[in-house]
């Protein structure tokens, strides 16, 4: 009872604590009063029945001595007269402790030594100095110790009534008619005497009705009193407790809300390291069967599944420890059959002895957030590698710059100071040339980049109008020269040739620069070919194959990527910026088709450029017809 009122009510809060304490100081009170009252009560009965004990005594006492003395009148025998002085002591012992009684302050002493005297049980003793002390102002108590102050008057009497007839006995002055005088005044002493002791008698008998009607009144008050303050008390408890446990309920709401909002699923497990509990939104997250996670080793499974083996180790150890932990990442299967990422925690839990019973705690679905720390990691990777890039396209760049730069001054500065004489005007005419040629290249060089830089800051324009492919292709053909010379160049195309709807500038640039890197990544006695074909949604495939180097399908995203180059400027074989692919390929996606690639080392590769059927104006022209 003490437990539970301590902890359900005075660890809760001073005001509910105080007023508990008070109805329980109250029903405690209460109830001492009514145990006090009735022990009071139970003990004046017991002091009544010893007073009415007492008088039985007194009274006994009383009749011996009269007839002591009828004897010792009849007989003048002194062993009557001394058995007179033995009987007649037990009242004078009484009468002696009633005025021992009456003094202020009382004799305690002498009341015990008359009580004794009176041949009272000394168990009694003290209960009949209390009753006369404390209640000695009761009316029927005060009317039975007026009757023994009567009597007491007439055992003096009495006592005088002995000792006259002693006197006499001794002195010879006995004849009949004062021995029939004597007896007549003792007897008529002994009446009054007696009726003394029935009026005692009988008040004593009030008394002790009165002590048992206290008693049953006081039982009875006390048991009402206490019904009703336990009913009361049961009452407000109730009450308390309803208004505690919708508290504890809307607590446990707001702590599941809270908790709800700040975790997916809550998790407990034994002191065995065994999965006892589970909360049913796991099974929505992670892809198995409801309640089969139950009775797993949690201990395995953080060995199994943990993301990171330093993370993973440092968790172990804090369980063994019976440590907290937290954000423990693991790697699970998801319910979409997905890889998944989930972030648990967890707390050790004591019993009350303070014996470790296992652990609970919290998990997530951290898997939104893996995948955006990893997108970022892939862009900071790709940044990275972009800015890596940059600095071998600027290295590239410096390369693919100074060489036509070299020649332009280097030749220039020949025919400025006429190095070989004003006679040789061919060879001059010669420098000049190759002056116009590395003048070209470099224009184009810086063309590429412009456009690419355009394209890519969104600022490109096409100039779109009609076209004829084979026209285009052509066109490309001548702008190459004679770069194919030594390699088979086949040109295969739709006949009749199918118009576009393209800007036409653009989309030879697209083929020269596709064509260019063809020739210039296959052998003298290869195979190029260029070819072109409808597709099934209608649009068309330009497709640029050769049987040159190849390129490892590892490096075709890093060759289309605006600055990625497989070779370094210093190491690779081959001339050229690194800007004929990705210009293509935006070239291509800038007309709304696409480029892709298939390569294989050593055996060729092919670039594929597809339009969409809106630019295929022959097509629709023939559907219509």
């Amino acid at each position: 009872m003490l437990r539970y009122i301590r902890r359900h009510l005075f660890e809760r809060g001073g005001a509910q604590g105080r007023g508990f304490t008070l109805i329980v100081a109250l029903f405690l009170g209460l109830l001492m009063i009514a145990l006090t009252s009735s022990w009071a009560a139970i003990e004046l009965v017991n002091e009544t029945r010893a007073y009415a004990t007492g008088e039985g005594r007194y009274s006994k006492a009383e009749k011996m001595a009269v007839l002591d003395l009828h004897r010792y009148a009849h007989f003048s025998q002194e062993a009557d007269y001394a058995a007179f002085r033995r009987d007649i002591a037990v009242p004078r012992g009484d009468h002696a402790a009633r005025l021992a009684l009456d003094r202020q302050p009382v004799d305690r002493a002498a009341a015990v030594a008359g009580l004794l005297r009176g041949q009272n049980d000394p168990a009694d003793i003290d209960g009949l100095i209390a009753l006369y002390r404390r209640f000695s102002w009761w009316r029927p108590f005060a009317a039975a110790i007026q009757d023994w102050r009567q009597a007491d008057e007439e055992v003096d009497r009495l006592v005088e009534e002995g000792r006259l007839l002693h006197n006499r006995i001794h002195a010879g002055q006995r004849d009949e008619a004062h021995q029939i005088s004597d007896i007549r005044r003792v007897d008529a002493i002994d009446d009054r005497i007696t009726a003394r002791e029935n009026t005692f008698s009988t008040h004593m008998g009030e008394a002790a009705r009165g002590a048992t009607t206290l008693v049953v009144v006081g039982l009875g008050v006390s048991t009402v009193l206490l019904w009703a303050l336990g009913t009361v008390l049961a009452t407000r408890l109730f009450r308390r407790q309803l208004v505690l446990d919708r508290q504890l309920a809307a607590s446990e709401h707001r702590f599941r809300d809270y908790a709800e909002v700040a975790s997916d699923w809550y998790w407990e497990m034994n002191a065995d390291n065994r999965i006892v509990y589970m909360s049913e939104r796991i099974y929505d997250i992670m892809n198995v069967p409801a309640g089969t996670v139950i009775d797993f080793d949690g201990v395995q499974m953080i060995r199994d599944s943990a993301v990171e083996p330093a993370q993973r180790d440092e968790c172990l150890a804090a369980i063994a420890a019976h440590q907290p932990f937290r954000g423990l990442r693991l790697r699970f299967i998801s319910a979409g059959g997905g890889e998944g990422f989930a972030a648990i925690s967890g707390k050790p839990k004591f019993d009350e002895a303070g014996v470790f019973s296992g652990y609970r705690g919290v998990g997530a679905d951290i898997s939104a957030q893996m995948r955006h720390a990893q997108t970022l990691k892939d862009a900071k990777t790709y940044a990275e590698a972009a800015n890596r890039a940059k600095s071998e396209f600027l290295a590239n760049m410096s390369h693919e710059l100074r060489t036509p730069l070299n020649a332009i001054l280097g030749f220039s500065d020949v025919i400025e100071n006429r190095l070989f004489g004003n006679d040789a005007m061919d060879r001059y005419a010669n420098y000049a040339g190759d002056i116009h040629r590395s003048g070209v290249h470099l224009l184009g060089i810086i063309n590429d980049i412009l456009d690419l830089s355009k394209i890519e800051a969104g600022r490109a324009v096409l100039d779109e109008r009609d076209a004829a492919l084979d026209d285009m292709v052509e066109e490309a053909r001548t702008l190459l020269g004679e770069r194919w010379r030594g390699i088979d160049f086949q040109v295969l195309l739709p006949q009749p040739p199918p118009l576009l709807h393209v800007d036409d500038r653009k989309f030879v640039q697209i083929l020269v620069n596709l064509l260019s890197n063809a020739f210039k990544f296959t052998p003298p006695g290869g195979r190029v070919a260029l070819a072109a074909d409808f597709v099934v949604d209608g649009g068309l495939a330009v497709t640029i194959s050769d049987t040159g180097i190849g390129i490892a399908p590892e490096d075709i995203a890093t060759v289309l990527s605006p600055f990625g180059q497989v070779e370094s400027a210093f190491s690779r074989s081959y001339h050229g910026t690194g800007l004929g692919l990705p210009l293509a390929k935006s070239l291509a996606e800038l007309h709304g088709g696409s480029l892709a690639i298939a390569s294989v080392l050593e055996a060729g590769t092919t670039v594929t450029v597809t339009l969409p059927a809106a630019r295929i104006l022959a097509r629709k022209e023939a559907a219509r017809a």
